[in-house]
């Protein structure tokens, strides 16, 4: 309870506005539980960030190092990372609010987890390359292709649940219509030129 509250408010409140004592109500503890279970409010932050990491970076690393084409593992990279996402709805906000104030809580550890699902879609790129069907294409540079605009579909879903308005632009969009675009997408940006 205390960890998906916390979650919650580090979601809607960035980590330095969070308060812990609205985490605690909304778990329906008080305080010295939370510092009981978690040290400080700090830990727990991590802990909610390492939580995402841990659950995509051991399904990605599983992807990569199965054997499948580089395309199929492109494609189920991308779904996982959005399904994970959509399980953990308060994590993209988080990493937006974290990325935007230049990680200053993300620990070697916690770098080192992220860096498992970058490592992921680095090896299948790799492996696109060998088999001949990617370009010559910077991993890193086209994880951070993919990345972000999942984390804003997350965020802006988020925000149209709050503020549902009707039509065109501004309509929620399926998750599974986003997947096939984002698999899609990095298809075509990572297609060798024949």
């Amino acid at each position: 309870a205390i960890f998906q509250a916390a979650a919650v408010e580090f979601s809607d409140r960035g980590y330095d506005a969070a308060g812990v004592d609205r985490i605690a109500a909304r778990a329906g503890v008080n305080k010295a539980m939370l510092y009981y279970h978690f040290g400080s409010k700090q830990a727990l932050y991590v802990e909610v960030l390492r939580d995402m990491f841990r659950a995509v970076g051991a399904r990605a690393r599983a992807i990569a190092d199965g054997s499948d084409t580089a395309v199929e593992k492109l494609d189920r990279w991308i779904a996982t990372i959005v399904a994970e996402s959509a399980a953990r709805l308060s994590f993209p906000p988080i990493m937006l609010h974290e990325l935007a104030s230049g990680a200053p809580r993300f620990d070697p550890d916690t770098f080192a987890m992220m860096n498992v699902v970058f490592a992921a879609v680095r090896d299948i790129i790799v492996q696109g390359r060998r088999e001949g069907v990617f370009r010559d294409a910077d991993p890193l540079l086209t994880h951070l292709t993919i990345m972000p605009p999942i984390l804003i579909y997350f965020a802006r879903q988020r925000v149209l649940a709050r503020n549902p308005v009707d039509g065109g632009l501004a309509a929620p969009r399926d998750l599974d219509d986003f997947i096939r675009h984002m698999q899609a997408s990095a298809r075509g940006m990572l297609r060798k030129d024949p």
